[in-house]
């Protein structure tokens, strides 16, 4: 069976569940471990790339990245097309957005997960028993340090929030004017943009499962409430048209 590695929370893991679920493609799935799983990823990653989650793995080879999984879900898989063709054009401005808008929402993440000892605790991969997490707290600041280096995060992700995220969700708002969907019919272009909402306030534990601690440390009040009717908006396209996944802290 094919193997899904990603990390729970991340809006780019969340896009491929997303697509994978929507075309009802069965998958395992595997929870990356920052420094532990870092083999994995080089060992599996296409030649010349280097090694990042989401990547999917199948007996024909491994597909790196939220859009190329996608994609290969809609050819592989079944349902109404996430990608069709006279609209791709403009799923692909809109991925490019989302893209930009996650990067700087992974670099506010990284900042807060080290300013909330609770969501340290809840970042520790999940085979760690309750009462060892407190202990390993630096384990978990280490994992977000590394994660910071890697991805090259922001050294002011709040300046970079107001630069990019704001302008980027008013964009967001412009186009969909009380519209149910952005090119029409339900599309990816929906699903990207809906998760870079997540480290504004994220959904609900049913489809993302962080615990309190994250929940609170990633939620930027002020925009939540500038941004309100884009939440409501997420959470009505999640409730209709993401099928629950299986939460990634109970998958072997």
């Amino acid at each position: 069976m094919r193997t899904l590695v990603g990390l729970g929370y991340s809006g780019w893991t969340e896009k491929a569940r997303w697509a994978l679920d929507h075309h009802r493609l069965a998958y395992r799935y595997r929870e990356h471990i920052p420094l532990m799983g870092e083999l994995l990823l080089r060992r599996h990653a296409p030649r010349g790339q280097r090694g990042t989650v989401p990547l999917l793995i199948e007996s024909s080879g491994a597909t790196m990245g939220s859009y190329a999984i996608a994609q290969r879900a809609e050819r592989e898989g079944k349902g109404s097309p996430l990608f069709p063709a006279a609209s791709l054009p403009e799923i692909e401005q809109w991925e490019q957005l989302s893209d930009a808008i996650l990067r700087v929402g992974r670099a506010y993440m990284v900042q807060r997960l080290m300013q909330f000892p609770d969501a340290q605790v809840e970042s520790l991969p999940p085979f760690i028993p309750g009462f060892a997490r407190g202990p390993l707290k630096p384990v978990a600041r280490m994992a977000a340090s590394f994660l910071a280096s890697k991805h090259e995060a922001a050294s002011d992700p709040e300046a970079a929030l107001l630069a990019t995220v704001v302008p980027g969700l008013e964009r967001l708002s412009a186009a969909l004017q009380g519209k149910k969907f952005l090119t029409g019919t339900f599309s990816y272009a929906d699903i990207a943009m809906a998760l870079t909402l997540q480290f504004i306030q994220p959904v609900d534990e049913l489809f993302i499962p962080l615990g309190p601690g994250r929940r609170k440390a990633w939620t930027h009040p002020a925009l939540a409430e500038r941004f309100a009717d884009l939440i409501r908006w997420r959470d009505q396209l999640y409730t209709e048209h993401r099928p629950v996944p299986v939460d990634p802290r109970k998958t072997p």
